[in-house]
């Protein structure tokens, strides 16, 4: 019984999926709106709304290059669910090729009138000018897109043939993964988002990009498994300890994301350089205070409170509530690092910051489910299967 049901293929809602692709016209749509009506308000919010879809896509293979070197059979069963949230990656990297028109409006670095009268961005132009930033943002995409590609591609083949060497394969392809995004991610994360404020620093920025990635991720995750757990095939397959295994990664990570978040601001706060300090102070200002509180809440103590006991993390609804909350909270977060230069006082909320970032997340989900579709949403022939 248990057998012929994987094979069954996953059929999303269709209103479901005509809604998702209504969210994100509509996001598309207040996009082009901005670049007429506030341009200085459009193009970060293009950019928080990217990183967070591209993120997801790379937390994606993250997971599943995790799986392949950890030798983890557990995971086995629900791969498939972070092998379709890599089709957003090309669709993140066109955008963020779009990004380059905003350049001027974005990074005060690229602007020579700027540079001419800056002695400590002068210091930074071999490294910060535009021609080389776009050239490493080309080069970060390209070399994502192969090796994400290439490792989902060898999964979806051992389905045809249960090949036991494709496995190996793939362990080796997912440990240069691993290695190639430690590198990569972290460069793109000072480039993109830290390079916003050119005087500003810090060497556990990458870091602290990568925890807020893969605990997103692995909340994204958790997310589609239980929405997926009842319907076939997975009702026969997912089970509690899955659940139980998914939730014990997010309360790890969760307080992983707050160790690093608390390291960087306990080693800025210790130093005292005012290069560095500034950038907390201007996040304690008037409302965005808030924001830092509420970064901190809804990324770690909520999580951590409610995760504590065994039982919350096998409760679909329970684990649910807080994989949205994470969610929402990974938005706060790239909201809190982005959005300070543009708004030097207090945060402003309207459709110029809802609509991109809503958008995102409905591409994304129409993309994943649409993958899923299209493909066994099990991997019939993998070795490990059966241990899943």
């Amino acid at each position: 019984m248990i057998q012929s049901d994987i094979t069954k293929k996953f059929v999303p809602s269709q209103k479901l999926m005509q809604n998702l692709l209504w969210i994100s016209a509509t996001g598309i749509f207040i996009f082009i709106l901005g670049l007429f009506f506030a341009p200085e308000r459009i193009w970060p919010n293009l950019l928080l709304a990217n990183y967070y879809l591209i993120s997801l896509g790379l937390g994606g293979v993250l997971f599943i290059a995790l799986l392949y070197v950890s030798n983890a059979g557990w995971g086995i069963a629900i791969r498939r669910i972070p092998e379709a949230m890599t089709s957003v990656i090309p669709i993140a990297g066109a955008v963020m090729l779009v990004l380059i028109f905003g350049i001027h409006n974005l990074y005060e670095w690229s602007h020579d009138s700027v540079i001419a009268v800056d002695h400590l961005l002068q210091k930074k132009t071999w490294w910060l000018n535009n021609s080389f930033f776009i050239g490493r943002t080309i080069f970060y995409i390209g070399i994502w897109l192969i090796l994400s590609s290439t490792i989902v591609k060898i999964s979806r083949k051992q389905d045809s043939n249960g090949d036991l060497n494709l496995t190996k394969k793939n362990k080796y392809y997912s440990a240069a993964f691993i290695v190639v995004f430690a590198l990569t991610f972290t460069l793109a994360s000072m480039d993109w988002i830290m390079s916003l404020e050119p005087h500003w620093f810090s060497t556990i920025f990458g870091v602290y990009n990568f925890a807020g990635l893969f605990l997103n991720s692995l909340a994204v995750i958790t997310v589609i498994v239980i929405l997926l757990k009842g319907k076939s095939p997975y009702q026969n397959i997912i089970t509690d300890k899955h659940l139980h295994n998914l939730g014990k990664l997010i309360f790890a990570f969760s307080t992983f994301w707050m160790y690093i978040w608390f390291s960087q601001y306990l080693l800025i706060w210790y130093a005292n350089i005012p290069e560095e300090v500034s950038f907390f102070l201007n996040r304690q200002k008037g409302s965005w205070l808030i924001f830092t509180l509420l970064n901190v809440f809804f990324n770690w103590v909520i999580p951590f409170i409610v995760l504590l006991p065994s039982w919350t993390k096998k409760n679909d609804g329970v684990l649910l509530k807080v994989c949205i909350i994470i969610m929402i909270g990974h938005w706060i977060d790239l909201f809190w690092m982005i959005m300070p230069p543009f708004m030097k006082n207090d945060p402003v909320m309207n459709i110029w910051e809802i609509g991109p970032i809503a958008s995102a997340v409905a591409i994304f989900f129409y993309l994943t489910f649409r993958t899923l579709s299209q493909k066994n949403i099990v991997p019939i022939k993998d070795p490990m299967l059966v241990e899943s």
